[in-house]
């Protein structure tokens, strides 16, 4: 696991680090885009780490983060749409997609969902976001391209080089997301955000990938040397 903590480390700090600059700097604009981006690298990590520990980390001590992270996620997700509006419809969006496709599939999930719908509930009643007429042109939008990265990721022919890289990386999110920016109905820095989320959720992923492989390389050749030590004897 020492690959997977080490990345788990340095996202929080590069997440964290941006996070402050941004908020120390907000009156500039160059760098209220790092609040945006430092947000989305620890939502990347946070929701990757999430999926680790329900799928694959069977270690008890690992799961008590199940419920702070179910928390914090749809916390930072309703800041980031009390401040940068798009997020309402690209999050909305994302979510339906993925209830269609069928990936809500844990209590952890289940409460990240529920507690996103009531804050933003309050939110919208209180007046403290707004919902503009662009949001109802990007819910529909990236509830298809979450749907067809869901489902197609998890049945993606394995024979097919271009279409497996297609829905192992999930491109078409992103491709709605930057037609969406060349359309006007977002800003670079989203985008830009929205590639970080998908990076650091990425490498979070490939670094308890290559974890587990080291450990099944260790296993066998521990095996292998105990056969051969078997057959000398």
């Amino acid at each position: 696991m020492k690959k997977f903590i080490f990345m788990l480390i340095i996202s929080i700090v590069i997440g964290i680090g941006l996070l402050i600059i941004g908020f120390i700097y907000s009156y500039n604009p160059f760098f209220h885009g790092s609040i945006i981006v430092g947000l989305c690298i620890l939502l990347g990590t946070a929701v990757k780490s999430m999926d680790q520990i329900i799928d694959q980390i069977n270690i008890k001590s690992y799961r008590l983060w199940l419920i702070p992270l179910a928390i914090f996620i749809p916390g930072s997700m309703v800041y980031l749409a009390l401040t940068e509006e798009p997020v309402v419809g690209l999050v909305i969006g994302t979510i339906v997609g993925m209830l269609i496709a069928g990936k809500i599939d844990h209590p952890a999930y289940v409460l990240s969902v529920i507690i996103f719908v009531l804050l933003l509930f309050v939110s919208v009643s209180l007046q403290i976001i707004t919902i503009e007429i662009n949001t109802y042109y990007i819910i529909p939008v990236a509830t298809i391209g979450s749907f067809l990265d869901e489902f197609g990721h998890e049945r993606y022919v394995k024979n097919n080089k271009i279409v497996n890289f297609i829905f192992k990386h999930r491109f078409f999110l992103k491709i709605f997301a930057f037609f969406g920016v060349l359309a006007g109905f977002a800003q670079p820095v989203h985008l830009i955000g929205f590639l970080c989320f998908d990076i650091f959720y990425d490498l979070i992923g490939t670094s308890y990938e290559l974890d587990s492989i080291k450990k099944h390389l260790i296993h066998n050749n521990s095996n292998f040397k105990f056969r051969k030590e078997a057959n000398n004897a």
